[in-house]
């Protein structure tokens, strides 16, 4: 039987002539994204870093989807556990970047795990960040990078974190926040982009996502509590804009007759973390989870699969 595996090997030897346009969409989520850059370490294994036409991501699926593109090795999976599930990234009692993005790009992207813009350059893939827009709140999609020479601010605003990092980057003269305040799960750029086959990474299973429940919205209105200096089109959309997460996640659920769907979620819900854990064991157990549910969502037979 067919399996995603053979899909992507006959795009991957076929992609210049297929009338087939294969995209990635990789989830945020924080420290969630522990288990999206896991996943993707089958991936790059198997020779697919290149396979796909386009790689989309935001705050934490951004910074992801830059990795894969650029083909990093499989030290990827051990990211979060060594380098973030740390005081040094993550410290919820300080004033100020509670969550530390200037760590991250700062230490870890240009460092530590060093991005290549070489290989950035190279790829056939093309890698789309979404941002959001600090004073508008709308979803802003960087699809030209140049020669990626802003790459690092990119990333930087795209996780750039209201309450948990509370700054506003600079990019192209215009300020951006989180690109998971207006797109948690940017589908809908996949589809525009023209993807008749979308791989999506969630960071969480689908239903665990509810939008009535009342300790739902007892969060929401704390959240929007602590952000009560922001504009009012952001404090709206915080944590995330629900409408647009409702309409990605039917979207998924009811494909049109020419799109396909290829969903990996978290298979067992007791490794969950909270998107800022800086619990070094469980973000390696989710690390582990993600590897083995790509290797296994690689080769099980699409007939078996509800998408």
């Amino acid at each position: 039987m067919l399996t995603l595996y053979d899909e992507l090997e006959a795009h991957k030897r076929h992609k210049d002539s297929s009338a087939r346009v294969f995209g990635l969409v990789i989830q945020g989520g924080g420290m969630r994204g522990a288990y999206s850059a896991a996943a993707i370490v089958p991936l790059i294994a198997y020779g697919f870093s290149d396979t796909f036409d386009h790689v989309i991501g935001s705050s934490a699926g951004a910074i992801n989807g830059a990795y894969f593109v650029s083909a990093k090795d499989e030290t990827l999976r051990h990211t979060y556990a060594d380098d973030l599930a740390n005081k040094k990234f993550i410290n919820l009692l300080r004033r100020d970047k509670r969550v530390d993005i200037d760590f991250l790009v700062d230490g870890v992207l240009k460092h530590e795990r060093a991005l290549d813009i070489n290989a950035l350059n190279a790829a056939h893939a093309k890698l789309h960040i979404v941002m959001t827009d600090a004073k508008t709140s709308k979803e802003v999609v960087l699809s030209d990078h140049g020669k990626f020479l802003e790459i690092y601010e990119e990333l930087r605003a795209t996780a750039a974190l209201p309450i948990l990092y509370d700054k506003e980057v600079r990019v192209n003269d215009r300020l951006y926040i989180d690109g998971g305040v207006s797109d948690l799960l940017p589908i809908d750029v996949a589809i525009k982009l023209g993807c008749t086959d979308i791989v999506v990474i969630m960071t969480q299973q689908i239903r665990r996502y509810s939008f009535v429940k009342r300790h739902e919205r007892l969060v929401n209105h704390l959240v929007k509590y602590f952000a009560k200096d922001k504009p009012v089109r952001i404090r709206k959309k915080l944590p995330t804009d629900e409408h647009k997460l409702q309409r990605n996640l039917r979207k998924l659920s009811h494909p049109t007759k020419n799109l396909r769907f290829y969903v990996l979620e978290p298979s067992d819900e007791e490794f969950l973390v909270s998107l800022a854990t800086s619990d070094r064991d469980k973000v390696e157990s989710l690390a582990k989870l993600g590897v083995s549910d790509m290797d296994k969502f690689l080769h099980e037979p699409l007939e078996t699969r509800p998408r």
